[in-house]
């Protein structure tokens, strides 16, 4: 879907940016809540669900990555004179395994104390997850008021 969205919206702007790469996964973010608001009454499960988003594009010569959730993008890169592959790490994973994560999330939420939990010796939002809701969407910890509508 998000590629779909990008199209578009390249198109719209005359090529791609940060702006443009952000709209898309707002465009992607708000179609998947859509999906979960007509489908709440009969999959209720759907609402605990997420997903991490990576997006790679090559436009005029520049490569753009974007990542939102706990994934990252990473590059290899082949040295001709060893043959040897390097990996080449672009972007970072978004959990809260990170103090900044924790942070954010707890600025964010400031009358929660229990936002951000140590469970069994890993960080998790609420207790459950690690990843840092900046996914594509984690609706039972982010709009639990899409679920009363």
């Amino acid at each position: 879907m998000i590629f779909l969205c990008k199209a578009g919206l390249a198109a719209e702007h005359e090529g791609i940016s940060e702006n443009v790469i952000r709209r898309a996964f707002s465009a992607t973010e708000e179609g998947f809540l859509s999906a979960v608001k007509k489908q709440w009454l009969s999959k209720p499960q759907i609402a605990c669900t997420g997903t991490c988003c990576l997006a790679g594009i090559i436009c005029n010569g520049m490569l753009y990555v974007a990542n939102a959730g706990d994934s990252r993008v990473v590059l290899g890169r082949v040295e001709r004179a060893t043959r040897e592959t390097t990996a080449i790490q672009l972007s970072a994973e978004h959990n809260v395994n990170f103090q900044i994560e924790r942070e954010e999330l707890r600025t964010k939420h400031p009358y929660d104390p229990q936002i951000v939990v140590k469970k069994h010796n890993v960080w998790r939002v609420k207790g459950l997850i690690q990843v840092k809701i900046r996914e594509i969407h984690s609706t039972s910890f982010c709009q639990t008021s899409i679920l009363k509508s």
